[in-house]
């Protein structure tokens, strides 16, 4: 079959990135012809690089320009080489109308995953992620699109909103969102039963990680020698957790921020690195230390010792992610963990028998929608 995928996959974000990657790996790997969607919503202006708006954020984009470079040309590189992005790319006005008109031979249309029914994400529905321009004849089918929360601001999702997302999900084929568990606020508006899957990245085995990540480390750093410190929020209580695991353990710091961190041990800065070398890094890190859902599940399937920090926004769906796999919560702290002695990373054999039963129920809804 022929396949388009849409999602968040330009964002310049390492999740973003593996996720589509993910979801089209697993497909071509069924037999498909799979392209990814290369739209990009109103909202891409707030992930764009360069944004030049504005006085300081001219002067950032000056002053972190050799870094920012590098960050465009890695994550631009791997999408190119792992999207099978369209040959055109959608935005503007008249996105919707080009999609309706060049997608209209596709045998199907998969909408998903990352945050894009987080209608909070990107201020009120956003039509093409719900597949407003597929035709009639066209599989429709959400493979584990994230809502997030669990009520959205009123403003992001207003009566006129919700006639329209009842409209869209009225057309699928088939719906499944990341996390049931937020879906009722969809589910009340509409009669077609919405499942719940696993996040793309959990379909691929290892070797399929291994296949695409970078072939060495940067830096010169040396394999088990450091923390990879993923922050997406860094935090004070984190930074000092992880200055004091570093000097007691002897390691480099590894960490990717646009703005230098403060570290009392030795640090370097990979900012600029592409998802291929965050996989390296990962593979080859003494452990791992973040707040980021994708660096935690990453964490799991190359099995390297780690500690995830909890946020208030997303420790329910990290601890929902230890549950499913069976894995201890104690790899997950709470929002307002202030450090301890006794707390340090650690690995955890992933149950592939009770991944792999998790796996059948996603591959079975996928297999069932394209059918």
């Amino acid at each position: 079959m022929r396949i388009g995928t849409i999602t968040f996959h330009c964002a310049y974000n390492f999740g973003s990135a593996l996720q589509t990657y993910a979801l089209r790996k697993y497909l071509t790997n069924l037999g498909h012809d799979v392209h990814v969607i290369d739209y990009r919503s109103a909202d891409f202006n707030g992930y764009k690089i360069f944004r030049g708006i504005g006085v300081k954020s001219f002067i950032a984009d000056l002053l972190f320009l050799p870094g920012n470079l590098r960050r465009r040309s890695s994550f631009q590189s791997f999408w190119h080489k792992c999207f099978g992005l369209t040959s055109r790319t959608y935005e503007g006005a008249d996105a919707e109308r080009s999609l309706a008109e060049d997608l209209k031979d596709y045998d199907a249309l998969i909408c998903g995953s990352d945050q894009i029914w987080n209608l909070d994400c990107t201020l009120g529905p956003v039509p093409p992620f719900f597949l407003s321009f597929a035709s009639d004849g066209t599989k429709k089918i959400a493979y584990a699109p994230s809502l997030s929360h669990a009520k959205f601001e009123e403003k992001n999702f207003t009566l006129e909103d919700k006639k329209h997302v009842s409209e869209w999900l009225n057309r699928f084929d088939a719906l499944s969102v990341r996390e049931l568990s937020v879906a009722g606020q969809f589910q009340q508006l509409t009669n077609k039963h919405i499942v719940e899957t696993l996040d793309p990245t959990l379909l691929l085995n290892l070797e399929d990680y291994r296949h695409i990540q970078a072939p060495r480390l940067p830096k010169k750093l040396e394999a088990g020698k450091y923390i990879f410190a993923y922050t997406l929020w860094p935090n004070k209580d984190m930074v000092h957790y992880i200055d004091k695991l570093a000097a007691k353990r002897g390691l480099t710091i590894v960490y990717y921020s646009q703005k230098p961190i403060r570290y009392q041990s030795h640090a370097i800065n990979v900012w600029g690195i592409g998802p291929a070398d965050f996989l390296t890094l990962i593979d080859k890190a003494n452990c791992v230390i973040s707040n980021s859902f994708h660096a935690t599940v990453f964490s799991i399937l190359y099995g390297k010792p780690f500690l995830t920090f909890g946020t208030e926004k997303s420790s329910s769906r990290m601890r929902t992610l230890l549950v499913k796999l069976g894995l201890p919560e104690k790899h997950l702290l709470p929002p307002d963990f202030e450090g301890g002695s006794n707390v340090e990373p650690f690995a955890s054999v992933l149950n592939m028998a009770r991944l792999n039963n998790l796996r059948a129920d996603s591959e079975r809804f996928l297999n069932d929608a394209l059918m």
